[in-house]
C-alpha cells in the first residue's frame, strides 16, 4: 500500500509534467480520458462523503451524524491506467494531482492514516 501511495504522485509528475512536449499522439487516449474521468467521479464522490457531507450536517444539525465509508483504493487502478494510457499533457498530469489529493480514498490518504494512528508519537 505505502509502494502505490509513493508510486502514483510521482508516475504522474515523471510522465505528464517533465515529458508533457515528447509524444503528443496516442492510440488509447480516449481510453485514458475514460479512466481520468471514473476516477474523477470516485475521487470527488469520496470527498463529498469525507468532507462536504459532515459539513453540510453540521451546518443544518439534525442530529447525530452517521458516517458513510466512501470508495476504497481499488478505484486508484482507473488512475494508474490513466497515467500509462494518455499521452504526456500537462493539463492532464495537473488533473491528475488535484484529483488525487481530493480523493480520500486514495493510498496516499490510506498509509497517511495508518501512519498516523500506529506509528508512535512524538513529544
Amino acid at each position: 500500500m505505502f509502494a502505490l501511495a509513493a508510486f502514483l504522485p510521482l508516475a504522474i509528475v515523471g510522465r505528464h509534467l517533465f515529458q508533457a512536449n515528447v509524444d503528443t499522439t496516442s492510440s488509447h487516449a480516449f481510453v485514458g480520458w475514460a479512466c481520468l474521468a471514473i476516477y474523477g467521479l470516485a475521487a470527488l464522490f469520496n470527498f463529498y462523503l469525507s468532507v462536504v457531507r459532515p459539513w453540510l450536517h453540521t451546518r443544518r444539525d439534525k442530529g447525530e451524524y452517521k458516517h458513510v465509508s466512501g470508495i476504497p483504493i481499488v478505484h486508484s487502478l482507473f488512475l494508474l491506467a490513466a497515467i500509462m494510457t494518455l499521452p504526456p499533457n500537462t493539463l492532464a498530469g495537473i488533473l491528475m494531482l488535484a484529483l488525487l489529493g481530493l480523493d480520500t480514498g486514495a493510498a496516499h490518504w490510506a498509509a497517511f492514516a495508518f501512519a498516523s494512528e500506529f506509528l508512535p508519537k512524538r513529544g
